[in-house]
């Protein structure tokens, strides 16, 4: 008799559990779907501002492998990045100057670089750095992503043959 008012006690804190995820998700549905145009026109702004920049990363040795636009609150953009050259600190130093007024460039390159040097110190016999993922949201997170060397042989067989 005790187990049937446990299990019916375990039941509604589970269903109340349930229905409050539900209700906070319709909240923060109804948010986004709430968002007025001057912030919307902020935010395209603002990715707009990201891609005005990759081409610029790109002449650091960066070259982006995929952007992802997160639409929530606070909205988010993910940017994927490979290092396909290295260049010395001297040209890195004159795009600085050459871009001093790209506040976008310089954020996210500084991070590049410092998640470069991060990733240069550590190896794996197993794993292979693959690329470098920053997120600008907040809090604002840089990622740096590793593959199995079995898989990322693999992926690089099938691109040699597309």
């Amino acid at each position: 008799m005790k187990e049937k008012g446990i299990i019916k006690k375990t039941t509604k804190t589970v269903s109340d559990g349930a229905d409050q995820i539900l209700n906070q998700l319709k909240n923060g549905l109804s948010k986004i779907g709430d968002l007025g145009s001057s912030t919307k026109n902020k935010f395209t702004d603002y990715v707009k501002d990201i891609f005005n920049v990759l081409p610029l990363l790109e002449k650091a040795g960066f070259r982006t492998n995929r952007l992802i636009v997160g639409v929530s609150i606070p909205p988010s953009v993910e940017i994927h990045f490979s290092r396909f050259k290295e260049i010395d600190k001297e040209k890195t130093d004159i795009l600085c100057e050459e871009y001093k007024d790209k506040k976008m460039f310089k954020l996210i390159l500084k991070s590049l670089l410092m998640s470069n040097d991060f990733q240069s110190k550590l190896s794996s016999e197993n794993l292979v750095f693959t690329e470098t993922c920053i997120e600008i949201s907040i809090p604002p997170k840089v990622s740096i992503k590793y593959l199995n060397k079995d898989i990322a042989n693999f992926n690089k067989l099938e691109a040699d043959f597309d």
